[in-house]
């Protein structure tokens, strides 16, 4: 038997061609959100995958990926920011902040160290998403969707790094000015 539309091949009352039924329907196909997971595992994603959450990401800089639950990342980017600024403004950058002055060289350093993570932040965000999603179905094939939807940001890991990233500060300030007989 021959379809009425594209003259393809009946089989089982469909055409294989086009997909029309004998009783006159069509099938379609079913477009499959690739992203599904990543969705249900991260209430933020399209936010996050649109990049509309850029101006967050500029005021917090590596704090971001705390905000974002990266507790470790989000501490360790951000001491590395600090100790970079810290050597910036002391070692390397000594003639240009005499021409320009400390406030001119920090206010570069911010921006090109913000666009920086604007430009990046998302998309390691993305990355160790897609990773925990993987691990998550690799163990638990069966019922991962459910652990997916459970699963919540937690937003106090920015609180806490922030905590962290102010005690090392002082610290350092305070082993600093013992060094330099200031305290």
């Amino acid at each position: 038997m021959r379809c009425e539309k594209c003259d393809g091949k009946i089989v089982g009352g469909c055409c294989t061609k086009c997909g029309a039924l004998q009783n006159g329907n069509q099938i379609k196909e079913v477009e499959i959100d690739k992203n599904e997971d990543l969705k249900l595992y991260n209430k933020d994603f399209d936010i996050i995958n649109q990049n509309k959450n850029l101006f967050l990401i500029f005021i917090f800089g590596p704090l971001y990926f705390s905000y974002r639950g990266y507790l470790l990342l989000g501490t360790v980017l951000g001491i590395v920011d600090y100790l970079l600024l810290y050597y910036l403004m002391n070692n390397v950058l000594n003639i240009v902040i005499f021409i320009f002055g400390p406030t001119l060289v920090f206010i570069l350093y911010m921006l090109i160290n913000r666009l920086f993570y604007v430009i990046f932040s998302n998309y390691i965000c993305l990355s160790i998403d897609k990773y925990k999603v993987k691990k998550t179905k690799e163990k638990n094939p069966k019922n991962y969707k459910s652990i997916l939807k459970k699963h919540k940001h937690n937003k106090y890991y920015f609180i806490l790094t922030l905590v962290v990233y102010f005690v090392l500060i002082t610290l350092f300030v305070i082993v600093r000015g013992i060094k330099n007989g200031l305290l």
